[in-house]
């Protein structure tokens, strides 16, 4: 039987086993590993139309950690996952192949690092075919998410980095980096005037961040970074972007579609798959193109989790599937093309 089939999963957040116990992290394993676990035991593995395997970023996650912890290895997040690696490695045991695109969470995972657990992976900035397109999608999210060498020369960590470490700081219900824009004013407002709009961001969030107490952040080589030196860092971010840019970014980040519209019309796509959003959707025809797919695969640290797979035939049947709590597929929504 021919294989034809490709599944694409991102945004599983893989945690360290001390932010674990802390409830920091936003993958917990006691309501999100099985479902992982259960989903591949169903629907990839034994499968014999199952091609390829696509993780498609933030897969692993050193961003989501409270300012006054040191952020976790890769080599620590790999030591508190060994159930999710052993069912990576039964896939490329099953004679399926196992991509693995960078995220904006793990942009900085080398190759040398993921063959330590995943050996037979490979490590590629995009998927693609003819036809199909399919990456992370922060590379558009330019000002918060994309890596930035003009602000940080030595690591091109971008402001979100700092955002996702101070907001994991912040012990408020109702606090998510993803939901900025709903408490975006209210952050600029308690900042004041006299900065611009990314100290003030950074200055809003550190203010709420265990009650004011974060005055700097742990940086991964165990350096600390004061909250005013963030500040200036990121304060450059002006030169390269007007405030229109960023408040089109800032609304336009949850929603990639567009996008993938462009890249179809530039590249002459029929599907672009991307993650990073959490927002799970699949979209047919958008406004600027017919004839093309884009779907979005969720995220896997959330209530509702989601795959999108992608079958070739006589034509390209894309379907984004809702798998519940015991990782069982729900419900199924496809757009063929």
């Amino acid at each position: 039987m021919a294989r034809t089939q490709r599944y694409f999963l991102s945004d599983i957040h893989l945690s360290s086993q001390n932010l674990y116990d802390g409830g920091h992290a936003w993958f917990k394993k006691n309501k999100h590993l099985d479902r992982l676990v259960n989903f591949i035991d169903r629907y990839i593995l034994g499968n014999s139309k199952v091609k390829d395997v696509i993780l498609l970023g933030d897969i692993f996650d050193p961003w989501v950690c409270p300012a006054d912890i040191k952020p976790p290895t890769y080599n620590e997040i790999f030591d508190a996952n060994p159930e999710i690696l052993a069912k990576f490695n039964e896939i490329t045991a099953d004679g399926i192949d196992l991509f693995y695109v960078n995220g904006n969470h793990d942009y900085d995972l080398t190759e040398p690092d993921l063959k330590k657990v995943l050996p037979k992976a490979h490590l590629i900035k995009k998927y693609s075919t003819s036809l199909l397109k399919a990456e992370h999608g922060h590379r558009f999210d330019e000002i918060f998410n994309k890596p930035d060498y003009f602000c940080d020369p030595a690591f091109g960590l971008p402001i979100g980095y700092i955002m996702c470490r101070l907001v994991s700081s912040i012990t408020t219900t109702g606090y998510s980096l993803l939901d900025l824009p709903t408490y975006l004013d209210d952050i600029v407002e308690a900042a004041g005037p006299d900065q611009n709009i990314y100290e003030s961001i950074i200055e809003g969030l550190a203010e709420r961040a265990k009650e004011g107490e974060i005055k700097e952040i742990v940086m991964p080589n165990a350096s600390v970074l004061t909250i005013e030196k963030a500040k200036a860092r990121y304060k450059k971010l002006e030169q390269k972007y007007s405030f229109s840019d960023f408040v089109r970014e800032l609304w336009d980040r949850s929603s990639l579609g567009w996008q993938a519209d462009r890249m179809c019309i530039k590249e002459d796509l029929k599907i672009v798959v991307f993650g990073h959003s959490h927002k799970a959707t699949i979209d047919k025809d958008f406004f600027l193109t017919k004839d093309r797919i884009y779907a979005n695969t969720g995220s896997w640290c959330v209530e509702n989790a989601y795959s999108v797979m992608v079958e070739k035939g006589k034509s390209f049947k894309v379907t984004l599937m809702k798998v519940d709590s015991e990782g069982k597929v729900v419900r199924k929504t496809s757009e063929t093309v």
